[in-house]
């Protein structure tokens, strides 16, 4: 790789690893005001420690030409120092001293640094600074290690453990720089304690040919108190500066005869980077300066390092060969560009050894062809030389994986690129090829292109001579795609739905996608995207393997699996509902996690993506399908829409990014747009199971059965028995197209036996609630379900002890709900009062409305019987947020004495659609304190008007029928 060598980056190999505002993590400094800086220098009495040889640094007092920081302002000292705030880390730079002096063939970088931890979080970092080199062309000394506390200065640098490591940090990336690391570990380090180091890098890497570039950071992500930045430099050095996301020009002074640009801030407050800030966005203010005057002067630098080798030497034979071996293929000019590519990616291994000039200059492409292995530069020479010797012009291109198009806002400067490619001319086509990528498509056509923004041409001077940067952006035929399809096969019930799913990627998504499966394995790939699909659809099982298809000719690429899943969806009157959610569009529509932003925030998605939902039903659709869903703007677009064929349901979604970043300025827009495109990708649908012709006899004996509930105008009683008997006919019909072991048989008998004990048919409902017990497929809340089914109908069958069991079972279970005044009107039944009490009491605790208010009705009857007045003495809390104008909480007051029994009477007769019900709650309720109280022969007929109303599906009929069932008297 060809290295960058901005200023960060010159900091982590000349400084600390986050020298100067923290990049990458490390300390930052501070000034005591109380002591001149010049005073820091070692005193004459004082010899530093022994150095070993061969420790690669050694110990030196200040360099003469340093200078000391201008006087200071009103700056705070360390007692007073404010806190880090809005999510800066916590510690505070009390001083950033930068001094660069460039000489005639060398240069200087001075360093003095004093850093607080401002709590224990930062002490290590503080405590330990990293000073990074390279000692192919750095030399380190190291002037001074000290601590303030409390006003005094004490030397931490004669107990200083000074440790030299040899950290190669992008091994892994196959990429070695040479690049040392010293560890400076300091003794006796406190929170509060400001850690003063002083140090110099001396020399630079001798492939700039002594030009100078660097870029300085004006802010970090910390506080800093003072920051001084100094570059001393012989008048003949031209100099450029330009500030990099801030308004900014260095002073200029004349110093000694010696040019001076200085910077100097106080109080800089820090800067929090934003996630997703595209790297063309400078998060950190700076300033840049650079010798060069125009991107010409870097050009003429570029080529001299990128000269081809002389032809005609034993060491070029390889190279002749291999082009004769390209030439004799016989390809057209295209297909033989692209089998020179492909040979120097695929036959080339990409290896680094980044040390000296060698970091930036290119090995002899006869030479790399013999190792068969290089980096960056080393292969676009080899690429260069190869189509070069086939008759194609082939330049390098130095592009920034790390600025992209953001290099137009920067000076002319070679610490500006990180990485070099190939501009190749094919007739009148331009390619901008990438020999380091392995495994892309086999033609220039097919293959996948990065958008690496702006790159400067090595000695590819437009017409007229001008020198520029040039647009490194994909081609328009150029793909980056993905496809995904879903199908789900659910037309026979008696199976498990089958759900075969595909994974297409073509152009750039494709070999993306194919180096993961190169780095990761085809199984684990596969099973993170399992999980994906499992993390929405519960239950999902795997079946046998994953298949990969990949066809390099064409740059497609398919993973295609097998699923079922036996648990899908839910049985609901009918019909299955199922929620089939886009799992493979979830991460296209992204949103940055601050409300607010300052930078863009960059959108990186594949750039077109489609998704197929096909499923196929046990019964042909009716009806029209929805007109096409639309939404985007001018960042993305994407739309929906949805086909009916029979028995068959189609879903595509497709989504197209249309920019690469979203401004400040947009993001409250595209945030609403995002929401309105979440909306539309997820699938709920419904498959209606029933036959409606088949029902019609059905229905008719269920219309005159139903007929002697009703009275005059439909009422809610009325509607309820009617919707349990179509749940329980509907039932009826389903239950034999399904797998009787299915999720789904037991979810529908759990349905039934509901429906039953609302109509009255115990029995059927024991049964149904019974099967869905032993059920082996049935879910947790079907579970609960059929346990407090079973319960109602044992009650309704007159069976409260083995009721009381299945209540006792169901309270234990997940969301008990409704369960606890069942199983405490059990215990009332059984005569067990404490304990009926004891579960209203608990039920209380979580419930609320209606609910809450029928456990605190049954609270009193429990309370009464155990004493009478305990009763009322047992609700009276309660009754102030209980509403006596409203339903049930009337029967509360009535209980209470506070409303009598007409006023009662008259609110349950106010709305006629809810007469017949609430007349049963009231007549039911008025004669169970009758009974509670002892006056049973009372309370018979008020029992015998709850089972006039009809209302067949409340508890409070049910119960009538067991009071009476036992006897109204004594």
């Amino acid at each position: 790789m060809l290295r960058s060598f901005d200023w960060r980056k010159s900091l982590r190999v000349a400084g600390l690893p986050l020298l100067l505002l923290l990049l990458a993590g490390g300390p930052a400094w501070a000034q005591d005001p109380a002591k001149p800086v010049g005073k820091l220098s070692k005193p004459k009495d004082a010899p530093y420690p022994a150095v070993a040889a061969g420790a690669g640094y050694r110990f030196a007092p200040l360099p003469a030409w340093v200078k000391p920081v201008p006087a200071a302002g009103n700056i705070p000292g360390p007692a007073n120092a404010p806190a880090a705030t809005g999510g800066a880390r916590a510690r505070r730079d009390r001083l950033v001293d930068v001094q660069i002096q460039l000489q005639a063939k060398d240069s200087h970088s001075f360093f003095r640094l004093h850093t607080q931890a401002l709590d224990n979080s930062t002490l290590r970092e503080v405590s330990e600074p990293q000073i990074s080199f390279n000692p192919a062309y750095q030399t380190l000394v190291i002037h001074s290690a000290s601590l303030l506390r409390e006003g005094q200065r004490l030397d931490r640098l004669k107990s200083a453990r000074i440790e030299i490591l040899r950290r190669e940090q992008q091994l892994e990336q196959q990429l070695i720089d040479g690049v040392r690391t010293a560890l400076v570990v300091l003794s006796d380090v406190r929170v509060g304690d400001v850690v003063e180091l002083a140090y110099t890098v001396e020399g630079e890497n001798p492939i700039y040919g002594h030009r100078f570039a660097t870029l300085l950071q004006l802010a970090a992500d910390t506080p800093i108190d003072r920051l001084h930045l100094r570059v001393t430099a012989p008048p003949g050095r031209k100099l450029y500066s330009r500030g990099i996301g801030a308004e900014l020009q260095p002073e200029r002074l004349e110093e000694g005869g010696q040019q001076v640009l200085r910077v100097l801030r106080e109080q800089v407050a820090p800067v929090l980077a934003e996630v997703g800030t595209p790297p063309w966005f400078k998060v950190y203010p700076a300033l840049q300066i650079s010798e060069y005057a125009s991107w010409a002067e870097l050009d003429q630098w570029a080529q001299a390092l990128f000269t081809p080798e002389p032809g005609g030497t034993p060491a070029t034979a390889q190279i002749v060969e291999q082009v004769a071996a390209l030439r004799a293929l016989g390809l057209p000019p295209e297909p033989t560009v692209a089998a020179a590519l492909r040979f120097v990616q695929d036959e080339v291994r990409y290896f680094s050894a980044s040390l000296g000039e060698s970091s930036h200059r290119p090995k002899p492409a006869s030479r790399t062809l013999a190792e068969r292995l290089g980096d960056c530069k080393d292969k676009v020479m080899l690429l260069n030389a190869l189509l070069g010797g086939l008759g194609f012009e082939a330049r390098p291109t130095l592009v920034s994986m790390a600025r992209n198009r953001g290099l137009a806002n920067y000076l002319p400067a070679h610490d500006q690129f990180d990485h070099v490619i190939s501009r190749v001319q094919v007739g009148e086509q331009v390619y901008f090829l990438d020999p380091t990528i392995a495994n892309q498509g086999l033609t220039l056509q097919s293959r996948g292109y990065y958008p690496y923004g702006l790159g400067l041409v090595v000695g590819g001077a437009r017409p007229g001579g001008e020198v520029a940067l040039q647009s490194v952006m994909p081609p328009s035929f150029a793909e980056d795609s993905l496809s995904y399809r879903q199908d789900w096969d659910l037309h026979d019930l008696q199976q498990a739905p089958q759900l075969k799913t595909a994974l297409i990627a073509r152009g750039l998504a494709a070999e993306r996608w194919r180096a993961g499966f190169a780095n990761a394995g085809v199984d684990r790939i596969a099973q993170a995207l399992a999980g994906a699909y499992l993390r929405q659809l519960p239950g999902l099982q795997a079946l046998g393997q994953p298949e990969l298809l990949d066809d390099r000719q064409s740059n497609q690429l398919e993973l295609r699996m097998n699923f079922q899943n036996p648990g899908l969806g839910s049985y609901s009157r009918g019909g299955l509902e199922l929620d089939l959610p886009a799992a493979e569009l979830a991460d296209l529509l992204l949103l940055p996690p601050e409300a607010q932003r300052r930078m863009p925030f960059m959108l990186a998605q594949t750039q077109t993506v489609e998704r197929q939902l096909v499923l196929k039903a046990p019964r042909a659709f009716v009806g029209q399908p929805p007109p096409l869903q639309q939404v985007g703007d001018k960042h993305f677009r994407l739309s929906s829409r949805v086909e009916l064929q029979e028995h068959k349901i189609s879903i595509s979604a497709k989504f197209e990014r249309r920019s690469d970043e979203v401004l400040p300025a947009d993001l409250e827009a595209f945030r609403e747009r995002v929401a309105k495109a979440r909306q539309i990708v997820g699938n709920r649908l419904r498959l209606n199971l029933l036959d409606s012709k088949a029902l019609q006899g059905q229905f008719a004996d269920s219309e005159r059965w139903l007929a002697k509930f009703r009275k005059g105008q439909p009422d809610a009683l009325f509607q309820i028995l009617q919707q349990n008997e179509i749940s329980r006919v509907a039932a009826g019909s389903v239950l034999p197209k399904l797998d009787p072991k299915s999720r789904w048989a037991a979810q529908l008998r759990v349905e039934r036996a509901q429906a039953n004990n609302h109509l009255g048919y115990f029995e059927h409902a024991l049964n149904d609630a019974q099967a869905a017990i032993d059920s082996p497929a049935v879910g947790p809340n079907e579970l609960g379900g059929a346990w407090e089914a079973r319960g109602v109908a044992l009650v309704g069958l007159g069976r409260p002890e083995q009721a009381l069991q299945a209540f006792q079972t169901r309270a234990g279970l997940p969301d008990a709900g409704s369960a606890g005044n069942w199983l405490a009107s059990t215990h009332y039944l059984l005569g067990d009062y404490a304990l009926a009490e004891q579960a209203l009491r608990q039920s209380l605790g979580n419930s609320n409305g209606a609910e809450r208010e029928f456990s605190l009705l049954w609270l009193y009857f429990a309370a009464e019987q155990q004493g009478g007045g305990k009763g009322r003495a047992a609700i009276a809390p309660e009754l102030a947020s209980v509403d006596a104008g409203k339903w049930p909480g009337a029967m509360l007051h009535y209980l209470s004495g506070s409303l009598d029994r007409d006023a009662l009477l008259r609110l349950a007769r106010e709305r006629p659609d809810q007469e017949r019900l609430r007349l049963a709650e009231a007549y039911f309720y008025i004669g169970q304190q009758l009974a509670a109280q002892g006056r049973r022969a009372e309370a018979k007929p008020w029992f015998e008007r709850t089972l006039d109303t009809q209302a067949l599906p409340y508890r409070e009929f049910t119960l009538a029928q067991w009071e009476l069932r036992r006897g109204a008297t004594p």
